[in-house]
Protein backbone atom coordinates (compact mmCIF):
# COMPACT_ATOMS: atom_id res chain seq x y z
CA UNK A 1 0.00 0.00 0.00
CA UNK A 2 1.13 3.59 -0.66
CA UNK A 3 2.65 5.74 2.04
CA UNK A 4 0.26 8.17 2.00
CA UNK A 5 -2.87 5.26 2.59
CA UNK A 6 -2.78 6.94 6.77
CA UNK A 7 -2.69 10.79 5.06
CA UNK A 8 -5.65 13.32 5.92
CA UNK A 9 -7.61 16.28 4.63
CA UNK A 10 -5.34 18.50 6.07
CA UNK A 11 -1.63 17.43 5.09
CA UNK A 12 -0.20 19.28 2.15
CA UNK A 13 0.41 15.66 0.47
CA UNK A 14 -2.65 14.58 1.10
CA UNK A 15 -4.22 17.34 -1.24
CA UNK A 16 -1.12 16.81 -3.49
CA UNK A 17 -1.85 13.28 -4.20
CA UNK A 18 -5.75 14.03 -5.66
CA UNK A 19 -4.01 15.49 -8.46
CA UNK A 20 -1.33 12.93 -9.07
CA UNK A 21 -3.34 9.64 -7.73
CA UNK A 22 -2.54 6.04 -9.18
CA UNK A 23 -6.29 5.53 -10.14
CA UNK A 24 -6.61 7.43 -13.38
CA UNK A 25 -10.14 7.99 -12.51
CA UNK A 26 -9.71 10.14 -9.12
CA UNK A 27 -6.48 11.73 -11.16
CA UNK A 28 -9.27 12.99 -13.56
CA UNK A 29 -11.67 13.90 -11.50
CA UNK A 30 -9.78 16.53 -9.91
CA UNK A 31 -7.50 17.54 -13.04
CA UNK A 32 -10.72 18.51 -15.02
CA UNK A 33 -11.78 20.70 -12.40
CA UNK A 34 -7.91 22.20 -12.13
CA UNK A 35 -7.86 22.54 -15.99
CA UNK A 36 -11.01 24.47 -15.87
CA UNK A 37 -10.01 27.17 -13.40
CA UNK A 38 -6.29 27.64 -14.45
CA UNK A 39 -8.02 28.05 -18.06
CA UNK A 40 -10.67 31.16 -16.48
CA UNK A 41 -7.91 32.61 -14.44
CA UNK A 42 -5.19 33.01 -17.77
CA UNK A 43 -7.97 33.67 -19.75
CA UNK A 44 -9.23 37.02 -17.85
CA UNK A 45 -6.34 37.67 -15.98
CA UNK A 46 -4.62 41.70 -17.06
CA UNK A 47 -1.27 41.66 -17.18
CA UNK A 48 0.71 41.68 -13.69
CA UNK A 49 -2.79 41.00 -11.79
CA UNK A 50 -3.49 40.89 -8.18
CA UNK A 51 -5.43 37.56 -6.77
CA UNK A 52 -6.89 36.97 -4.01
CA UNK A 53 -6.71 32.95 -3.35
CA UNK A 54 -9.07 31.25 -0.78
CA UNK A 55 -8.07 28.63 0.44
CA UNK A 56 -4.96 27.82 -0.53
CA UNK A 57 -4.56 23.76 -0.06
CA UNK A 58 -1.54 22.28 -1.87
CA UNK A 59 -0.63 25.50 -3.45
CA UNK A 60 -1.46 24.17 -6.93
CA UNK A 61 -3.40 27.27 -7.60
CA UNK A 62 -1.20 29.53 -6.10
CA UNK A 63 2.33 29.12 -7.86
CA UNK A 64 0.24 29.32 -11.20
CA UNK A 65 -1.16 32.25 -10.14
CA UNK A 66 1.97 33.49 -8.99
CA UNK A 67 3.22 33.72 -12.82
CA UNK A 68 0.89 36.23 -13.91
CA UNK A 69 0.50 38.51 -10.79
CA UNK A 70 0.99 38.41 -6.90
CA UNK A 71 -0.94 36.47 -4.66
CA UNK A 72 -2.69 37.60 -1.29
CA UNK A 73 -3.65 33.80 0.20
CA UNK A 74 -5.85 33.10 3.24
CA UNK A 75 -6.08 29.75 4.67
CA UNK A 76 -7.16 28.40 8.06
CA UNK A 77 -4.22 25.64 8.14
CA UNK A 78 -0.73 26.97 9.32
CA UNK A 79 0.73 24.00 7.50
CA UNK A 80 -0.81 25.21 3.80
CA UNK A 81 -0.14 29.37 4.94
CA UNK A 82 3.74 28.16 5.92
CA UNK A 83 4.61 26.19 2.46
CA UNK A 84 2.90 29.10 0.27
CA UNK A 85 4.92 31.52 1.88
CA UNK A 86 7.60 30.10 0.53
CA UNK A 87 6.65 30.98 -3.08
CA UNK A 88 7.86 34.01 -4.86
CA UNK A 89 5.28 36.77 -5.25
CA UNK A 90 2.96 35.07 -2.67
CA UNK A 91 1.62 36.33 0.55
CA UNK A 92 0.12 34.27 2.90
CA UNK A 93 -2.28 34.44 5.97
CA UNK A 94 -3.87 31.99 8.05
CA UNK A 95 -7.55 33.78 8.43
CA UNK A 96 -11.10 32.80 8.70
CA UNK A 97 -13.02 33.94 5.43
CA UNK A 98 -15.50 34.92 7.42
CA UNK A 99 -14.36 37.32 9.33
CA UNK A 100 -11.15 38.50 7.44
CA UNK A 101 -11.11 42.02 6.75
CA UNK A 102 -10.46 42.18 3.28
CA UNK A 103 -9.74 45.17 0.63
CA UNK A 104 -11.21 45.90 -3.19
CA UNK A 105 -7.74 45.71 -4.70
CA UNK A 106 -8.17 42.01 -6.50
CA UNK A 107 -8.47 41.88 -9.92
CA UNK A 108 -9.42 38.33 -9.58
CA UNK A 109 -10.37 36.06 -6.45
CA UNK A 110 -10.47 32.28 -6.70
CA UNK A 111 -12.12 30.03 -4.24
CA UNK A 112 -12.34 26.27 -5.23
CA UNK A 113 -13.46 23.31 -3.14
CA UNK A 114 -14.10 25.76 -0.33
CA UNK A 115 -17.66 26.94 0.44
CA UNK A 116 -18.53 23.65 0.88
CA UNK A 117 -16.37 23.01 4.24
CA UNK A 118 -18.35 26.28 5.57
CA UNK A 119 -21.84 26.46 7.24
CA UNK A 120 -22.66 29.90 6.08
CA UNK A 121 -21.51 30.25 2.43
CA UNK A 122 -23.48 33.44 1.72
CA UNK A 123 -21.54 34.75 4.49
CA UNK A 124 -18.36 33.90 3.09
CA UNK A 125 -19.15 34.95 -0.64
CA UNK A 126 -20.22 38.50 0.77
CA UNK A 127 -16.95 38.96 2.43
CA UNK A 128 -14.99 37.56 -0.68
CA UNK A 129 -16.48 39.94 -2.67
CA UNK A 130 -15.02 42.97 -0.30
CA UNK A 131 -11.72 42.12 -1.96
CA UNK A 132 -12.68 42.37 -5.36
CA UNK A 133 -12.35 45.53 -7.68
CA UNK A 134 -15.33 47.00 -9.26
CA UNK A 135 -15.61 44.65 -12.30
CA UNK A 136 -13.37 41.82 -11.09
CA UNK A 137 -14.38 38.12 -10.94
CA UNK A 138 -14.53 35.02 -8.66
CA UNK A 139 -13.60 32.32 -10.03
CA UNK A 140 -15.86 29.52 -7.68
CA UNK A 141 -16.29 25.63 -7.78
CA UNK A 142 -17.98 23.40 -5.41
CA UNK A 143 -19.60 20.07 -5.68
CA UNK A 144 -22.88 19.44 -6.68
CA UNK A 145 -25.41 18.51 -4.01
CA UNK A 146 -26.50 15.68 -5.67
CA UNK A 147 -23.51 14.43 -8.01
CA UNK A 148 -22.85 10.93 -8.13
CA UNK A 149 -19.69 11.41 -5.90
CA UNK A 150 -21.37 13.41 -3.44
CA UNK A 151 -23.98 10.56 -3.05
CA UNK A 152 -21.02 8.26 -2.60
CA UNK A 153 -18.83 10.16 -0.64
CA UNK A 154 -21.40 10.89 2.11
CA UNK A 155 -20.64 6.88 2.91
CA UNK A 156 -17.00 8.02 4.03
CA UNK A 157 -18.34 9.33 7.11
CA UNK A 158 -18.63 5.42 8.15
CA UNK A 159 -14.96 4.29 9.06
CA UNK A 160 -15.00 0.86 7.58
CA UNK A 161 -15.88 2.24 4.44
CA UNK A 162 -12.64 4.71 4.28
CA UNK A 163 -10.61 1.45 5.14
CA UNK A 164 -12.13 -0.02 2.27
CA UNK A 165 -11.62 2.41 -0.33
CA UNK A 166 -7.79 2.95 0.96
CA UNK A 167 -7.45 -0.47 0.53
CA UNK A 168 -9.15 -0.32 -3.32
CA UNK A 169 -7.17 2.73 -4.10
CA UNK A 170 -3.79 1.69 -2.29
CA UNK A 171 -3.65 5.60 -1.41
CA UNK A 172 -4.94 8.20 0.60
CA UNK A 173 -8.53 8.55 1.50
CA UNK A 174 -10.82 10.33 3.95
CA UNK A 175 -13.89 12.08 4.21
CA UNK A 176 -14.11 14.72 2.60
CA UNK A 177 -15.86 16.96 5.35
CA UNK A 178 -18.58 18.58 3.11
CA UNK A 179 -21.23 20.33 5.17
CA UNK A 180 -22.85 22.39 2.98
CA UNK A 181 -23.42 20.68 -0.13
CA UNK A 182 -25.64 22.48 -2.51
CA UNK A 183 -27.64 22.22 -5.57
CA UNK A 184 -27.03 24.74 -8.84
CA UNK A 185 -30.27 26.41 -7.64
CA UNK A 186 -29.58 27.27 -3.69
CA UNK A 187 -25.67 28.32 -4.91
CA UNK A 188 -27.09 30.48 -7.54
CA UNK A 189 -29.61 31.97 -5.26
CA UNK A 190 -26.63 32.75 -2.90
CA UNK A 191 -24.13 34.41 -5.71
CA UNK A 192 -27.30 37.03 -6.68
CA UNK A 193 -28.18 37.61 -3.39
CA UNK A 194 -24.03 38.35 -2.44
CA UNK A 195 -23.45 40.27 -5.21
CA UNK A 196 -22.22 38.69 -8.33
CA UNK A 197 -23.45 38.41 -11.78
CA UNK A 198 -22.60 34.91 -13.65
CA UNK A 199 -20.25 35.72 -16.42
CA UNK A 200 -19.86 31.52 -17.00
CA UNK A 201 -20.68 28.14 -15.65
CA UNK A 202 -19.92 24.57 -16.16
CA UNK A 203 -20.52 21.26 -14.40
CA UNK A 204 -16.76 18.75 -14.64
CA UNK A 205 -16.52 15.55 -13.51
CA UNK A 206 -18.58 11.99 -13.70
CA UNK A 207 -18.25 9.45 -11.04
CA UNK A 208 -19.36 6.19 -11.55
CA UNK A 209 -18.66 3.34 -8.79
CA UNK A 210 -17.26 0.05 -9.82
CA UNK A 211 -15.66 2.13 -12.90
CA UNK A 212 -13.76 4.17 -11.15
CA UNK A 213 -12.12 2.34 -8.82
CA UNK A 214 -10.94 -1.19 -11.81
CA UNK A 215 -12.04 0.63 -14.65
CA UNK A 216 -7.92 2.17 -15.26
CA UNK A 217 -7.58 4.24 -18.18
CA UNK A 218 -10.69 3.40 -19.89
CA UNK A 219 -12.59 3.72 -17.41
CA UNK A 220 -11.54 6.90 -17.04
CA UNK A 221 -12.11 7.37 -20.98
CA UNK A 222 -15.81 6.48 -20.67
CA UNK A 223 -15.93 8.57 -18.06
CA UNK A 224 -14.63 11.38 -19.65
CA UNK A 225 -16.84 11.25 -23.00
CA UNK A 226 -20.12 10.96 -20.71
CA UNK A 227 -19.29 13.67 -18.79
CA UNK A 228 -19.44 15.87 -21.79
CA UNK A 229 -22.61 14.36 -22.83
CA UNK A 230 -24.32 14.57 -19.58
CA UNK A 231 -23.00 18.41 -19.19
CA UNK A 232 -25.44 19.29 -22.25
CA UNK A 233 -28.79 18.37 -20.28
CA UNK A 234 -29.78 20.33 -17.64
CA UNK A 235 -30.92 17.47 -15.87
CA UNK A 236 -28.33 15.11 -16.19
CA UNK A 237 -25.42 17.80 -15.53
CA UNK A 238 -26.72 17.48 -12.20
CA UNK A 239 -24.73 14.28 -11.66
CA UNK A 240 -21.49 15.57 -12.74
CA UNK A 241 -19.25 16.63 -9.48
CA UNK A 242 -17.80 19.96 -9.78
CA UNK A 243 -20.31 23.07 -10.11
CA UNK A 244 -17.41 25.94 -11.91
CA UNK A 245 -18.59 29.40 -11.84
CA UNK A 246 -17.08 32.17 -13.20
CA UNK A 247 -19.05 35.26 -11.30
CA UNK A 248 -18.09 39.36 -11.33
CA UNK A 249 -18.63 42.23 -9.48
CA UNK A 250 -20.37 44.86 -10.90
CA UNK A 251 -19.07 48.28 -10.50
Amino acid sequence: MSTTAELRQGNIAFQANLYESQNPVRRWLHNTRREWVMHMFEKIAPPQANFLEIGIGCGIYTVAMAKHGNVTAVDINQDFVDAASAIPRVSATRADIMTHKFFPTHDIAVCSEVIEHIPDSLTALRNIRTGIKPNGYLILTTPNSYSTMELFARLLSIKWVVRLARAIYGESVDDLGHINRMTRGQLQAQIKEAGFIVVNRTDRGLYIPILAEFGGVTGARISHWLARRFRRSPILSNLLWTQCWLLQRPR
